[in-house]
């Protein structure tokens, strides 16, 4: 009997220490688990922005080809006098450009879909890019070929910070 009662008074602060050890390792998992879910939904809001940035500017860049394709001859451009249209542009010319109403092309507000939440109104530019002759003779009168415009357009998620420029080059011969 002696030794049942030795054992047993030696052994009282096990379960203590125990308990503590879990606890401790059941409050890291807790932490993990709160930091992780909340790096997930940062992840998922960003993610979201980037796609309405990308989206206004897809939807930008099609009205910008839909007004290239709708030009009835190359003098319809009306470069430098219309907003957002240029006579010859360098393809890297956009990153000197103001993005604002005298500088671009605005896309209509109610073209932008309901769903859409974007920080400002997509924008386009419009540049003559080249002229692809059909012949190498030169001089006067009307010269043929294929011209080709250069179409950059940039669109923002529902956050500033969050931005798409993209560009397309359309081609297109006038009769």
């Amino acid at each position: 009997m002696r030794s049942r009662a030795r054992l047993s008074r030696n052994e009282e602060g096990v379960v203590l220490v125990l308990c503590l050890i879990t606890l401790v390792v059941l409050t890291l998992i807790g932490v993990s688990t709160t930091t992780t879910s909340r790096l997930e939904v940062e992840i998922a809001g960003n993610d979201k922005t980037a796609k309405e940035a990308f989206y206004a500017t897809e939807l930008a860049l099609t009205v910008g080809e839909t007004v290239v394709g709708s030009l009835l001859s190359r003098a319809a451009l009306e470069e430098d006098t219309t907003p957002g249209r240029y006579a010859k542009l360098n393809l890297n010319e956009w990153k000197t450009l103001v993005w604002d109403n005298a500088h671009a092309a605005v896309v209509d507000i109610d073209t932008v879909r309901k769903g859409l939440k974007v920080f400002a109104p997509p924008r386009y530019i419009l540049g003559e890019w080249t002229l692809r002759r059909d012949s190498l003779r030169t001089g006067t009168g009307i010269q043929r070929g294929v011209y080709e415009f250069d179409i950059t357009a940039r669109g923002t998620g529902s956050s500033a910070t969050s931005e798409t420029i993209l560009q397309s080059v359309y081609a297109k011969r006038y009769n």
